[in-house]
C-alpha cells in the first residue's frame, strides 16, 4: 500500500486483460476515464485527497445553501401555479413534485461545484482526483450486487421494529411522486451521496485515522442525513448505516466510487422495484405506506 501523504491509498478495480496497459506503471497508480488515455497515471508526489476538511465543509454548505434556495423557488413556482386552487403553502412545501423536483434542479449544480473545487485543488482531473474508476465490464455485476443485497436488507428488516408510518412515506402518496421518486433515487441522489460521502468524506477520515474509523465515521454521517427522513427510530437508522458499511467497503476493497455507486443504485432500484410490485405498479400506495 502507497504511503498514503504521498500518493493513492487504495487500489483501483483491476483493469480487463484486453486493455491493462503494457509499460510498467504500479497497479495502484492506474486511472481510466471512457475519453481519455486510460494509462494516465496520476502525479506522484500529490497528497490524497488533495482537498481538506474545510474544502468539504464547503460543499456541505454549498450542497445545504443550494437545495434551500432551489426549494423556495420552486414552491414558489407552485405557488404562482395553483393561485387558483389556493393551495395552502406548507402543503406546497412537502409536496413530491415540489421537493424532488427542486433537488433534481440543485444536485447537478452541487456536482459542478465539487468538480471546480477539487480540479482547483488537484493536479489531475476531478474524476481521477475523486477515485471514480468505472469497474468495466464488472458494472453490470455491482449492480446486481446491491439489488440482491436490498433484498436482504428487506428480508432481515422485517424482523426489527420498523415503525409502520415513515416521514419519507409523504413522498409517496400519488403515482406521480412515485414515479418522481424512483427516477431520482436510482440516478441523482445515489450520485451525489457516493461522491460526497465514499468521494470526498471517506479518504479524508481514512487518511487521518484509518480504515475502521472512516467507515464507521463515513457510515454514521450517512445514515444520519437520512435520520429526518425515517422519523430517527433507531430501527430504520441502525438498517441504513449497516448499508453505508457495506457501501464504504465496496469502496475500500476496490478503490472506486463507481463501484460503491453502482451497488447503491441496485440497492436503491431493489427497493422501488419491490413497491412498485407491491402497490401495483404504483397504483395502490395505500397497501405499502399505510
Amino acid at each position: 500500500m502507497s504511503d498514503p501523504e504521498h500518493g493513492p491509498i487504495d487500489p483501483p478495480v483491476p483493469l480487463p486483460q484486453e486493455i491493462a496497459p503494457a509499460e510498467s506503471v504500479p497497479a495502484d497508480e492506474l486511472w481510466r476515464r471512457p475519453t481519455e488515455n486510460p494509462r494516465v497515471p496520476l502525479p506522484q508526489a500529490e497528497l490524497f485527497p488533495a482537498w481538506s476538511g474545510w474544502d468539504l465543509a464547503a460543499v456541505l454548505g454549498f450542497t445545504v445553501a443550494a437545495v434551500a434556495v432551489f426549494g423556495m423557488l420552486a414552491v414558489g413556482v407552485a405557488q404562482v401555479a395553483t393561485s387558483k386552487q389556493h393551495v395552502p403553502l406548507g402543503e406546497l412545501a412537502t409536496n413530491t413534485i415540489v421537493v424532488v423536483g427542486s433537488q433534481i434542479v440543485a444536485y447537478p449544480v452541487v456536482i459542478l461545484f465539487m468538480v471546480l473545487l477539487v480540479r482547483s485543488k488537484s493536479r489531475a482531473g476531478f474524476w481521477q482526483a475523486i477515485r471514480w474508476n468505472w469497474p468495466g465490464t464488472a458494472a453490470p455485476a455491482f449492480l446486481i450486487s446491491g439489488m440482491a443485497f436490498a433484498l436482504m436488507v428487506d428480508f432481515i428488516s422485517r424482523y426489527l421494529p420498523i415503525p409502520k408510518s415513515l416521514p419519507v412515506d409523504k413522498y409517496f402518496s400519488d403515482i406521480t411522486g412515485a414515479y418522481l421518486m424512483l427516477g431520482f433515487g436510482i440516478t441523482l441522489a445515489p450520485l451525489v451521496e457516493e461522491l460526497l460521502f465514499r468521494g470526498m468524506l471517506y479518504p479524508l477520515v481514512r487518511r487521518a485515522a484509518g480504515v475502521t474509523p472512516a467507515v464507521l465515521v463515513t457510515a454514521t454521517t450517512f445514515a444520519f442525513i437520512h435520520g429526518a427522513q425515517l422519523g430517527y427510530a433507531w430501527a430504520p437508522l441502525l438498517s441504513i448505516f449497516v448499508v453505508s458499511v457495506v457501501f464504504t467497503l465496496v469502496r475500500e476493497r476496490t478503490g472506486s466510487v463507481a463501484a460503491s455507486f453502482l451497488v447503491h443504485c441496485g440497492y436503491n432500484l431493489a427497493l422501488f422495484g419491490a413497491l412498485w410490485v407491491g402497490s401495483g405498479h404504483f397504483r395502490h400506495l395505500e397497501k405499502v405506506t399505510n
